[in-house]
């Protein structure tokens, strides 16, 4: 299971990525790049069995501070997935595997299992999501009108589709989410500054730089097409700001995905014979102890 702040700046550092991503696919109504792009990304949206690889790599001023990668393999209800994350001199590996409904994480030299009987994830019931649904349709509708003139900016070379922005260019939108992101993540940060943590990757997080006074520098994509499946998805945004004594960082952070397997991708089960197995309650017991 990754950490919450771990999820939280990942997320923080691709959200401009990502919205650029789906409204260039939501305005793609012109030229046949975007209209392939379109559809390899709403066929990837709805496949349920697939096999993703992705490499990750936060920059502060040329220096790598968080770096990774991950392999999830999607088997309809059973998944599975590895993940390496390092930050600073801090690594950490975590696997997870939910086969029929019964779910194990090993992280560390610790394992943990639950049941979810694979129907709920959270208490709720999960829902896969669906491409022509009305909802979709008004997202995409709105999006189209947001994106403006980015749409023309999209570049088709072979199977390779391509968009690189660079200030001005980059929609307003865009840099309200990456801006709001970081705010967020700045946050979380500093709420659980105090907190006595036993994990070192969560303690090596702590010392990340809060950036503040925060500006988009560029926002690029690339994509390769198989035919109707999308096969490799890579993005890298370039974020300026200050930290608390006012120097000014660069953040360069890139990640690219590569997709295979797909229809044809078998979960991986983690073998616990002979392993201490705790409950994910036990877990969460003793974190509360802890504190």
């Amino acid at each position: 299971m990754k950490s919450k702040k771990i999820k939280t700046i990942m997320v923080t550092a691709l959200t401009g990525c990502m919205l650029l991503s789906v409204t260039a696919v939501a305005s793609a109504s012109g030229a046949s790049g975007y209209e392939t792009y379109k559809s390899a990304a709403k066929n990837l949206a709805v496949t349920s069995n697939a096999t993703f690889q992705t490499s990750f790599e936060v920059k502060d001023n040329g220096n790598t501070d968080i770096s990774g990668t991950s392999v999830e393999k999607l088997e309809g209800a059973n998944n599975s997935s590895i993940t390496n994350i390092k930050i600073e001199d801090v690594t950490k590996e975590t696997e997870t595997s939910r086969i029929d409904g019964k779910s194990i994480v090993k992280d560390g030299e610790n394992y943990y299992s639950s049941d979810s009987n694979g129907k709920t994830k959270n208490g709720k019931v999960e829902r896969k999501f669906d491409a022509s649904s009305s909802k979709s349709k008004l997202g995409e509708m709105v999006l189209d009108t947001l994106v403006g003139d980015v749409k023309n900016q999209f570049v088709v070379d072979g199977d390779t589709i391509s968009v690189n922005l660079e200030g001005a260019q980059i929609p307003e939108l865009a840099k309200l989410a990456i801006s709001a992101a970081v705010e967020e993540a700045n946050n979380k940060k500093d709420f659980n500054k105090g907190e006595d943590s036993k994990d070192g990757l969560k303690d090596a997080l702590k010392s990340i730089t809060n950036l503040k006074n925060v500006d988009v520098k560029s926002l690029s994509m690339t994509a390769k097409v198989n035919g109707s499946t999308l096969t490799d998805n890579a993005f890298k945004i370039v974020i300026t700001g200050e930290d608390e004594s006012g120097v000014s960082h660069e953040f360069e952070v890139s990640a690219d995905t590569t997709i295979s397997g797909v229809n044809s991708t078998k979960a991986d089960s983690i073998d616990t014979t002979g392993k201490q197995v705790q409950t994910m309650q036990d877990k969460m017991n003793n974190k509360q102890h802890s504190k």
